[in-house]
């Protein structure tokens, strides 16, 4: 497990000083973060190719821009939305965002907390996109499913408020920590002496299980043969055990998430 995620609760919080962090572990629904300053900047997910959700995203981003005074990062591919693009009214809001690209730019110092606009899928995507440390985040049930989204829409403006103002509880989610160790076969008489033929350095880790990928799931994760026409052979290992050793299309692994 890895550091625990952090999801903003609709639970009536306890009062605590202001300008400290404070965690009270006895109830894990009435935990509570204070900020030690201010928010001053704030990631809006908008779950894509979603036309109802084109309205509560302008006006969420309006009410953050105009009257919090927010930095407001955006996915650059949800401003590509022609309903967004041909928006003469909206123009002026979408000058003041910061964009950025999945995979391409790096905004995990940038965020002090994320609002999501969708189902646990969006939840789930915002997730993915930190690796590290996740920023504290907001889901509003616009989406299908909403287990993890406990926030109404209809009075957005007071809620986000009360989550600026630090007047908010928090409910912590751990994070499975994945590691894939991809084995090339082909290559394994062609390494010698830590070099491979075609003069590259490999290091004693990937002499031994092959290239690493390190990924943060918040509820499971699917290993599967991609393209390859072969089975799989999957090992498992939990904290450096070996659990089993599966063959197939692929595995998934889960965890219940408390």
């Amino acid at each position: 497990m890895q550091e625990a995620m952090k999801i903003f609760d609709k639970v009536k919080p306890r009062n605590f000083p202001k300008n400290t962090w404070q965690w009270h572990i006895q109830d894990p629904a009435s935990q509570l973060l204070t900020w030690n300053k201010p928010p001053k900047s704030v990631l809006v997910i908008k779950k894509v190719r979603d036309a109802s959700l084109l309205q509560p995203f302008k006006d969420l981003c309006v009410f953050l821009t105009e009257q919090k005074n927010m930095i407001v990062y955006v996915e650059k591919k949800v401003l590509e939305d022609p309903a967004i693009v041909n928006d003469e009214n909206f123009g002026p809001v979408k000058k003041k965002f910061c964009t950025f690209r999945e995979d391409f730019d790096d905004i995990s110092n940038q965020i002090d907390f994320i609002i999501c606009l969708g189902g646990d899928g969006t939840l789930l995507y915002a997730s993915s996109l930190f690796q590290d440390s996740v920023p504290p985040v907001m889901a509003f049930h616009l989406g299908s499913l909403g287990f993890l989204t406990p926030f109404s829409f209809d009075n957005f403006q007071n809620q986000v408020t009360q989550v600026i103002e630090g007047n908010a509880a928090l409910v912590l989610r751990s994070r499975l920590k994945v590691k894939v160790h991809k084995e090339h076969r082909e290559k394994k008489n062609l390494v010698q002496n830590g070099v491979e033929e075609n003069g590259l350095i490999v290091n004693q880790q990937e002499k031994e299980y092959g290239k690493q990928t390190k990924y943060q799931v918040l509820n499971e994760v699917v290993v599967d043969r991609g393209p390859s026409s072969y089975l799989s052979n999957v090992d498992v290992f939990l904290d450096g055990h070996l659990i089993t050793t599966v063959q197939g299309d692929g595995n998934a692994q889960s965890f219940i998430s408390i």
